[in-house]
């Protein structure tokens, strides 16, 4: 006798498209259109503008209009993002985009940056996060203090079984500060020479230590060459080109209870976006709104694996997921976020910048598989699924 599970409400069908369709739009009604939509009007938008924004930048325009007309266009694709301008040395355009170090903003980011034709990078260099660009002797000022790398000493720990680099910093300039300023101004340094995703994906722990210490010191702008030496001796460090690409394992304590909600009977599973995790686990969802807002939806696939052998159970899963995958690259929707093997359900987690497209592939494809309970829910502890059958 099954377990009663809480989920099951027969509310949503797929007798035909169009109720999907009302339905999505029901209940996703604060988006305005999908992030797909979105980022192509962007794109499109961008083209017919930029030969102005090159103007105002020959032309040093003041700085805040530039950024106030950059951000309107910008705000066809996102409701809030954090960007900077500039030209570099050899005289291209760029705008650079930030996650502020959050993964969940970088995937978006990521899909926004992939999308730009082709033409633009002629005159132009676009980023999804900061570069390192800094070169020695570049100088930082915050907090009333000079920050160079001539008066901080790094010692860099490298970590292969975690495939981290953690550092101990000293830096007696820094120590005159409160924490949260001493932290954030070094990070701020720090992605300046070794860029956003290294700093995000790559280092570890950062101590700062109050005495010189006898191991090998290595200057900020030398911090890159470590770090590309420890990942080219271990083919097993993070490829950081996609983030979706960046997966973590990890291991739950299954539920006992008779009744219990979606996810709760997960035992092991792997992600390239904890954030989103984290947050559906601490019942949170303020992130989830904002991102719904932008027209983007992190939601999983869930169907019964009870009739299949457990050496099987795992590829099963990653074969489903495969022909979702295959099939939804015609459309560019969605991206694979990571997976997971419960007791009674396995789940395909996703990025999805095209609800409606999305759904109806998915659904179409579980339609050759011959599950009692099959469907999809958001991100969102308690949230009502959507059912395929």
């Amino acid at each position: 006798m099954k377990n009663k599970i809480q989920y099951i409400h027969p509310v949503f069908t797929f007798k035909d498209y169009i109720y999907l369709c009302f339905q999505i739009n029901k209940r996703y009604k604060t988006m305005q259109e999908s992030f797909k939509n979105r980022v192509t009007k962007f794109w499109k938008t961008f083209t017919e503008e930029e030969s102005q924004i090159r103007e105002m930048m020959d032309n040093k325009v003041e700085g805040q209009t530039l950024l106030n007309f950059v951000d309107s266009i910008l705000q066809i694709s996102f409701h809030t993002v954090y960007f900077e301008m500039g030209i570099n040395k050899e005289n291209k355009y760029e705008l650079i985009l930030t996650p502020e170090g959050d993964r969940a903003k970088l995937i978006p980011l990521q899909y926004w940056l992939q999308h730009a034709p082709a033409h633009l990078w002629e005159k132009w260099n676009f980023y999804a996060s900061k570069p390192g660009k800094a070169s020695p002797g570049s100088i930082i000022s915050m907090y009333d203090i000079n920050l160079t790398e001539d008066n901080i000493e790094i010692y860099a720990e490298v970590d292969q079984d975690r495939k981290k680099i953690n550092l101990e910093v000293y830096a007696p300039v820094l120590m005159t500060l409160e924490e949260n300023k001493r932290y954030s101004i070094f990070f701020i340094y720090l992605d300046q020479f070794i860029g956003e995703v290294l700093t995000m994906e790559i280092i570890g722990y950062i101590d700062f230590i109050t005495e010189k210490s006898d191991k090998h010191a290595v200057k900020i702008s030398g911090l890159t060459s470590v770090i590309e030496e420890a990942m080219s001796d271990d083919e097993d460090w993070p490829k950081i080109d996609n983030p979706c690409e960046l997966y973590s394992g990890y291991k739950m304590n299954p539920t006992e209870n008779k009744e219990w909600k979606l996810r709760e009977d997960i035992q092991v599973g792997y992600t390239s976006c904890s954030p989103i995790l984290n947050d559906f686990y601490g019942g949170t969802e303020e992130a989830m709104k904002r991102f719904e807002e932008d027209g983007i939806v992190y939601g999983f696939i869930f169907f019964e694996n009870t009739n299949v052998s457990q050496e099987n159970i795992v590829q099963f899963r990653a074969d489903i997921e495969d022909k979702i995958m295959n099939e939804i690259a015609n459309y560019s929707v969605a991206n694979s976020t990571g997976g997971a093997t419960g007791f009674h359900f396995s789940y395909i987690d996703f990025i999805i910048y095209d609800i409606d497209t999305f759904l109806k592939v998915s659904k179409e494809i579980l339609s050759h598989y011959n599950f009692e309970e099959v469907g999809f829910s958001r991100f969102v502890l308690g949230d009502k699924p959507i059912l395929f059958n």
